[in-house]
């Protein structure tokens, strides 16, 4: 009887000291260090960083004041994001935009709320840097929805603020001051979607490659 006793406090011994391990590993991996830098977006713990590359195709809603502007904007957005908590991370990322209103480069400052394991809500804010008819006081916001870690629902506010110079004509018969400048402000509203990963990363490289020709091709056909 005691050495069968013996046998079963052995067995259940070895039994506890076999489950405490596997028990360990699971809460290390929720409580421990976060991962590192990732090219995928995630919160943590699976990512302490991600890295943004995000292209974005939209539509201008509203009237076109400016005659003839085709009312179509694209939005290239390169960055880094440091997940702050299991829910919020903030960043940093340079724009390029081609739209109405010409091209335009910036940077812009980013929040992203995690809604689970892939989804989130992010908005963003920033000012364009070049070229020079856009003022730095113009503003470009944006506001997005992502079920995943590629695809997103976003819409882009923006004001724009353009200064532009009178030129004066001798044959004018209205007197005029040359170089008086004249500011403008346009509220803008851009829905659209985006794609981020390796599809974003693929099609900012293919606009890019776009874009040039498109300049090499107009130099081309109006060079003497």
């Amino acid at each position: 009887m005691r050495r069968h006793i013996l046998l079963c406090s052995t067995a259940l011994l070895l039994a506890w000291s076999q489950r405490a391990p596997a028990q360990a590993a699971p809460n290390s991996g929720a409580s421990g260090a976060p991962g590192g830098l990732c090219y995928r977006a995630r919160p943590r713990p699976a990512c302490s960083a991600f890295v943004l590359t995000n292209f974005g195709s939209y539509v201008v809603l509203g009237r076109d004041e400016t005659g003839g502007e085709v009312p179509l904007l694209a939005v290239a957005d390169w960055g880094l994001m440091f997940n702050v908590s299991a829910r919020d991370a903030i960043g940093a990322s340079v724009f390029a935009r081609a739209g109405p209103g010409g091209f335009s480069l910036g940077p812009a400052v980013r929040y992203r709320r995690w809604m689970g394991r892939s989804e989130s809500v992010e908005v963003a804010v920033g000012v364009p840097l070049a070229p020079s008819n856009m003022d730095t006081q113009s503003v470009f916001g944006l506001v997005k929805w992502s079920p995943n870690h590629w695809f997103a629902i976003a819409a882009r506010p923006e004001f724009v603020r353009q200064t532009s110079y009178m030129v004066c004509v001798s044959f004018s018969p209205t007197p005029c001051s040359p170089g008086s400048p004249v500011s403008e402000v346009r509220v803008r509203l851009s829905l659209g979607v985006e794609t981020g990963w390796v599809p974003g990363l693929a099609l900012t490289g293919a606009s890019s490659v776009a874009y040039l020709l498109a300049i090499v091709a107009y130099f081309a056909a109006h060079g003497d």
